[in-house]
């Protein structure tokens, strides 16, 4: 009980981040938008896409295998020490380099050689981010107070100092440079868990291997978004279609945090479960987090396809038109991206077969390339969000075979559970549909559409009497029997 009680906890704090972070964009991204237009955003969209390269490089797999090995050592504060002198003295080696050939990049090749020397302050928020080690430990709350300080300086500053279309360099440094000033707030807090170790010379290589094992998934990913972008940036040579597969982007990976930010608070628990063999507890982790994405990403791909009309033109503003149909095709990739989130992190980093996972992202990430070659040169950007989504599938359908073939979960199970959302979500779309076909794009008429469609969606399940709805309830009529402090009767 006091398990599942912190898992609900560290959600909270995970997920109320990543609620702000989905906020903050609500807030700014129309402004940015009409401010910067289509070709500022394209321009920072691709400088940012080449500087994430690096950034990859400087994380390494380190991120992962921090958080899964702090979770397994958390109750062992030598060893734990140990491991995260080790980790970030590989961290900042690895930082260092990239560093150095980014800037020489930038002074040599880069186009836009002020915005792109800015963008290097990510690379050295990577060098001193030691997030990984708290949410290891499991302290959400930590991490999260310190992204909520992040993203309020940052939508101060743009709303104090972003005025005009020449001012996308401002723009630029207040996200770079407070992810980097985010990074260094927290590290004084690290003295709470790490001890002396006497005479102890850190050794970062020693566990290279299983590092870069874990590196080429997570470079891959990420790899193959910004390659995304590049490939708009090189083939279509306009930077408005990077505008406007960003700004998609931006609303789908928005929506889509709230799904996985599960995975990130489960990861140290269903690797200590499989460390000591409670293979049966990680298995209830996994059949949850998988139902979490059915409930969530659901209502979140129904919903974008059927407000994308009235969204659009209302968040963004004049000159996004060609965004609604690349938000639609990118609307279906909510379902296939957070399921492969949680089979990769939860099952097959969680219990060492992050090769096999490194293959699958691997071939999805060749099979999206191989689209977008094809599919930019005709349709731009709406070929790029076409490419992702096939990427993804595959991803989720290798991973599901994998796992089904070695009989470790029953996938059958996993689909089994989608009737209920399926349904309420097909319902809600239709009626999204039907409405915003009527409506002008207005911020009222976008708002009725939201929260109509997400009580309709909810109001559905609630009737179907749905697994996480009916727990909601249970817990709601709990806490609230316990906070009226009415007597208990005993037997006398």
């Amino acid at each position: 009980m006091k398990s599942k009680s912190k898992v609900i906890k560290n959600y909270i704090f995970n997920s109320s981040y990543q609620l702000l972070a989905l906020i903050v964009p609500l807030v700014t991204t129309p402004y940015i938008s009409r401010i910067l237009r289509a070709d500022g955003i394209g321009i920072y969209s691709y400088t940012y896409s080449i500087v994430s390269y690096f950034t990859i490089f400087s994380i390494l797999g380190t991120a992962t295998y921090g958080n899964k090995q702090i979770g397994i050592l958390q109750d062992k504060p030598e060893e734990r020490t140990k491991k995260f002198l080790d980790i970030l003295t590989l961290r900042m080696i690895t930082s260092g380099t990239a560093l150095v050939i980014y800037v020489a990049y930038v002074l040599l090749f880069a186009d836009n050689k002020t915005i792109a020397l800015l963008q290097a302050f990510y690379i050295l928020a990577t060098l001193t981010d030691t997030s990984w080690f708290f949410q290891g430990m499991e302290d959400f709350k930590r991490v999260a107070v310190r992204n909520y300080l992040v993203k309020i300086l940052n939508v101060a500053a743009i709303f104090l100092f972003i005025h005009k279309h020449e001012d996308l360099w401002k723009y630029v440094l207040s996200l770079s440079f407070l992810t980097l000033f985010g990074s260094l707030s927290i590290l004084p807090y690290l003295k709470k868990y790490l001890v002396k170790v006497p005479n102890y010379k850190p050794k970062p290589f020693n566990d290279i291997n299983i590092i870069l094992q874990l590196f080429i998934p997570t470079m891959a990913i990420q790899l193959f978004e910004m390659l995304d972008r590049t490939m708009i940036g090189v083939i279509t040579k306009e930077a408005v279609e990077n505008g406007y597969y960003e700004q998609a982007m931006k609303i789908v990976r928005m929506a889509l945090i709230v799904v996985t930010a599960i995975n990130t608070v489960l990861l140290p628990k269903s690797s200590k479960a499989y460390a000591e063999g409670k293979l049966d507890e990680m298995k209830g982790y996994l059949y949850t987090s998988y139902r979490f994405v059915w409930f969530l990403a659901t209502p979140l791909m129904c919903g974008v396809i059927g407000i994308a009309s009235i969204l659009v033109p209302v968040f963004f503003g004049e000159g996004y038109q060609p965004v609604i149909s690349v938000l639609t095709f990118m609307a279906f990739i909510a379902i296939p991206m957070g399921m492969n989130s949680t089979s990769g992190t939860q099952f097959f980093i969680s219990t060492g077969r992050q090769n096999t996972y490194t293959k699958y992202v691997l071939i999805g990430g060749a099979i999206n390339v191989a689209l977008n070659a094809l599919l930019i040169p005709f349709i731009k950007s709406n070929g790029a969000a076409i490419a992702s989504v096939a990427g993804e599938v595959f991803i989720m359908s290798a991973e599901f075979v994998y796992i089904s073939k070695n009989k470790h979960l029953e996938i059958s199970k996993v689909f089994k559970m989608c009737g209920k959302y399926l349904i309420a979500g097909g319902i809600m779309l239709a009626a999204l549909l039907l409405a915003s076909s009527r409506m002008q794009p207005t911020v009222l008429n976008l708002a009725i559409l939201i929260i109509g469609g997400a009580a309709l969606y909810f109001l559905l399940l609630l009737i179907m009497r749905e697994h996480f709805i009916m727990f909601g309830i249970k817990t709601a009529k709990k806490f609230i029997k316990n906070r009226s402090g009415k007597p208990t009767c005993t037997k006398g």
